[in-house]
């Protein structure tokens, strides 16, 4: 073999005993440089060393944090007892002991995306909230940033704050909002499996026989180039289509459908499989709290009739990372397959019934909206003093839709977002409080158009 990225049987060996020699402390100078040589001249020694540090904590933990500190009469013990829990540990031993600088740059290097351009299959155009990637390697992370590049693997929102917008090569975006699970490579063919959640594309068109294909547990979707969203549950697929045409195969009997702009279609072994044009959007909502904790994020609680109270949702906490703060949050999820899209109008009020435990400094209550295109649109909202509600007694806020304003989390990427709540479709409805636990309850949520009422 002439090409140096390629790792010979006879420098395998090489490499094997010049380790075995620095574990001994006989590792000379010219011997050490030889060493060095051999792991910058190729890329799967280094590979193996990234990877192998993420099936062993100690590994990583070394890696980290170096070992500039560690006795130097340990390495001949210690070192040997741990490094042999790894079939890759001897090279993760060398880089920690004497290459600790150059391993923790080939570690950034790795955790920055993707170690080669070839592997880049898309950027991150947009993003908000709790998210964590997890690469093809294995590795993790909750460090993203606008503009990185991924070799695919699995993004994850964690609260119904999160979005995330992805953009690949060829200028299809695929966003997420809320808490959402989603698995994307493109090997020349882009595949998406969609776990959890939902999510909107706006996908161009794709190369002859080589379609999109999105998969759930009920369904596998043909995308050629159009616009759709789509919502995975444990034994449902929705699909709406805002633009041009997606294939649908139910796998429960392999039988598909053509599902045209304006139409929506609900993928399920026990409902029907049919063609259904979705329903012209209106302005009024009421939660289902009695029905059940589904589409609720929280802790759903039955009514007592004893004590006169109703089904409820109480806030669960959240802490971000960046900030260290913690949101007390609950939110209920509107948009629905069984139900038409729900849309903020100049009139439209919001009513919020519930209770807190103790006081509380802040009540902040908002909606999360998108474009009729499924697109997210932000999050919107309204932040109330803590005095607009008495501890341990029901409170009923009424308010206007036309006083939210776009969460200032989001002001990074406003330029991408709606300017204002009305016109857009609600997704969810949420509310929470700041750094200490209020013990918030939602009893009730309601949307209504102010001037339809009498």
């Amino acid at each position: 073999m002439n090409d140096k990225s390629k790792l010979e049987v006879s420098e395998q060996q090489r490499l094997d005993y010049l380790v075995s020699l620095q574990l001994d402390d006989e590792l000379c100078e010219a011997e050490m440089e030889e060493l060095i040589e051999l792991l910058s001249l190729h890329p799967e020694a280094r590979r193996r060393m990234v990877a192998d540090s993420l099936f062993n904590v100690e590994l990583a933990d070394i890696l980290r944090n170096g070992v500039s500190e560690t006795p130097r009469h340990n390495h001949r013990s210690g070192r040997r007892q741990v490094f042999a829990r790894s079939p890759g540990g001897v090279l993760l031993a060398i880089a920690a002991l004497i290459l600790s600088g150059l391993a923790m740059q080939w570690a950034l290097q790795s955790q920055d995306y993707g170690e080669s351009q070839e592997q880049r299959v898309a950027k991150i155009t947009g993003l908000s909230g709790p998210l964590q990637w997890t690469g093809n390697g294995g590795l993790v992370t909750s460090e993203l940033a606008v503009g990185a590049e991924l070799p695919g693997g699995t993004i994850e929102g964690q609260s119904p704050e999160s979005w995330f917008e992805l953009e690949f090569e060829d200028g299809s975006r695929v966003v997420i909002a809320g808490q959402s699970r989603l698995i994307f490579s493109d090997q020349g063919q882009k595949e998406l499996h969609l776990i959890a959640g939902g999510f909107s594309a706006s996908v161009e068109p794709q190369p002859a026989g080589k379609p999109m294909l999105v998969y759930t547990r009920t369904a596998v979707l043909e995308v050629l180039g159009t616009e759709f969203e789509v919502e995975s549950e444990l034994a449902s697929t929705f699909l709406n289509v805002t633009e041009g045409k997606v294939r649908v195969k139910r796998l429960s009997d392999g039988q598909s459908l053509d599902v045209p702009a304006k139409h929506r279609v609900t993928a399920a072994a026990d409902q029907s499989f049919e063609l259904e044009a979705t329903p012209e959007m209106v302005s009024f909502w009421k939660d289902r709290l009695a029905l059940g904790p589904k589409g609720v994020y929280g802790d759903w609680r039955p009514g007592d009739a004893s004590e006169g109270r109703r089904p409820a949702v109480k806030s669960i906490p959240h802490t971000i990372k960046e900030t260290g703060k913690t949101i007390y949050c609950t939110s209920l999820r509107v948009i629905s397959s069984d139900g038409p899209p729900v849309a903020l109008r100049r009139d439209s009020q919001l009513v919020v019934e519930g209770r807190i435990a103790k006081k509380t400094k802040l009540l902040f209550v908002g909606v999360t909206l998108q474009h009729p295109n499924g697109d997210f649109a932000g999050r919107f909202q309204i932040c109330l003093p803590g005095e607009s509600v008495n501890v341990n007694e029901k409170f009923e806020l009424d308010l206007d839709v036309e006083d939210f304003k776009l969460d200032p989390s989001l002001r990074e990427t406003r330029h991408k977002l709606a300017d204002s709540p009305l016109g857009l479709i609600v997704t969810d409805i949420w509310c929470h409080t700041l750094w200490d636990s209020a013990g918030l309850e939602l009893e009730g949520v309601e949307l209504y158009e102010a001037a339809s009422v009498d």
